[in-house]
């Protein structure tokens, strides 16, 4: 069955890196949004199978998506990969306090990402 990602990232660069990085792999259908309330309105439609959110967004930061969404019981299990560039030893912790599932700092390795995403996929519950 084919797990549907949505990707919050608004550097045009790193979304093409991330969509790059799931070149060849079926088992994904991938969603981009520029912005966080996108892709927070968008989970209110349809609720995907997993979340790429970075931090740093227009209108609503991934931490915000974040915490709104495990907030609510209707999707608090939707797994979340939050990524960042910010370089803060604390930024990870801040992350995770949020309700990130996972933290990722960028730039990463596209075996890292995939593996992050399969684990997450892995072990969220049904």
């Amino acid at each position: 069955m084919v797990k549907k990602i949505y990707v919050a990232e608004d550097q045009p660069l790193h979304a093409e890196l991330v969509q790059a990085a799931f070149e060849g792999e079926a088992n994904y259908q991938l969603f981009f949004f520029s912005d966080g309330l996108s892709a927070y309105q968008r989970v209110q439609e349809t609720i995907p199978d997993l979340m790429i959110l970075d931090i740093i967004l227009p209108n609503l930061s991934g931490l915000a998506v974040t915490r709104l969404l495990k907030y609510h019981d209707h999707f608090s299990k939707i797994p979340i990969l939050v990524v960042s560039s910010i370089i803060d030893p604390g930024i990870r912790d801040t992350a995770l306090k949020a309700g990130a599932d996972q933290f990722m700092p960028k730039p990463f390795q596209v075996k890292d990402l995939l593996d992050a995403v399969k684990k997450l996929l892995e072990d969220r519950p049904h």
